[in-house]
């Protein structure tokens, strides 16, 4: 079956805590849809944007709920290596799945390629790799991704590049070498197709507010309904239309305030973006697109 995977938002109280009754009410929706993980910590995450303390006090939280209910991803991105390792060895004491690991910034010569590896030898438990060359301008080859998936703890790869002949590559590489590396689409405006060409699921940002319509799409793919598959998708594009913004100004904020709207979390306050961009408009835009698309959300 295709996995569904939400890449989700860290909701916050106005004062910048963590709004934990938010984030028990958005994981037990998530989890009621369906959804096969919540990945914590990335970019939708605003990972940047928090202390350590704060990022611990989340995973914890975050093992909590989940305990036993839904696999939970945690992401150990930070500015450098060392930093992510000892984001993971901190993180080591608490209960999920899997770790995330995406490259920093090219900061330092350090080979993208080893970095990667050092992080899958010293994992105590299995690692997604974060492909995403346009946070950190990092590109692979398809022979480094042939050495990181021989890796025995790799346990996928979120393709966040927006390349479709990556895509396409990765699944002949995999089926090729008979690698058991998870593909997981990152592009959600592609999902439908992703799935189609043999994809093994998704991880979304939007996941937090259309869990029930990822898990849709992915259960449309498995059963080889692609014209249910594309109709759904179109939705899922019109929804991002309605809360990012054609312009995706509203990326966190939008989101946070469509759940706010919802009931799922006490605020659309959001460290990553300037809480002014959330105008009336925009506020105006998502409250008419969550009212439209009450079937789809719930």
């Amino acid at each position: 079956m295709k996995k569904a995977i939400s890449a989700t938002v860290t909701p916050l109280l106005e004062d910048g805590s963590l709004d934990k009754t938010g984030l028990q009410k958005i994981f037990e929706r998530n989890i009621r849809h369906g959804l096969d993980g919540i990945f914590i910590l990335g970019s939708m995450g605003e990972w940047g944007s928090f202390s350590d303390g704060f990022k611990e006090e989340f995973v914890a939280e975050s093992a909590r709920i989940t305990a036993g209910k839904i696999d939970l991803l945690v992401g150990v991105n930070a500015t450098s290596l060392p930093l992510s390792l000892e984001n993971m060895k901190r993180y080591s004491k608490y209960k999920f799945d899997s770790y995330v690991f995406m490259l920093p910034a090219r900061t330092s010569s350090l080979d993208p390629v080893r970095s990667v590896l050092t992080v899958l030898d010293k994992a105590d438990r299995p690692v997604f790799f974060y492909y995403c060359p346009p946070n950190n301008t990092v590109n692979f080859s398809l022979k480094d991704f042939d050495t990181i998936m021989a890796h025995p703890n790799l346990k996928g790869i979120k393709n966040s590049s927006s390349n479709m002949w990556l895509r396409r590559e990765l699944l002949l590489l995999k089926r090729d070498k008979g690698y058991k590396t998870l593909l997981m689409e990152g592009q959600e405006w592609a999902v439908d197709e992703a799935l189609m060409a043999g994809m093994d699921g998704m991880v979304c940002g939007m996941g937090a507010l259309c869990s029930k319509l990822m898990v849709a799409i992915a259960r449309a793919a498995d059963r080889g309904d692609y014209k249910e598959a594309v109709r759904l998708q179109n939705r899922f594009i019109e929804i991002f239309h309605g809360v990012y913004g054609i312009d995706l100004a509203n990326v966190w904020n939008g989101q946070k305030y469509a759940l706010m709207k919802l009931g799922l979390c006490a605020s659309a306050y959001t460290i990553a973006q300037e809480m002014d961009s959330l105008t009336p408009a925009a506020m105006a835009r998502v409250e008419e697109c969550i009212a439209r698309f009450k079937e789809e959300l719930d």
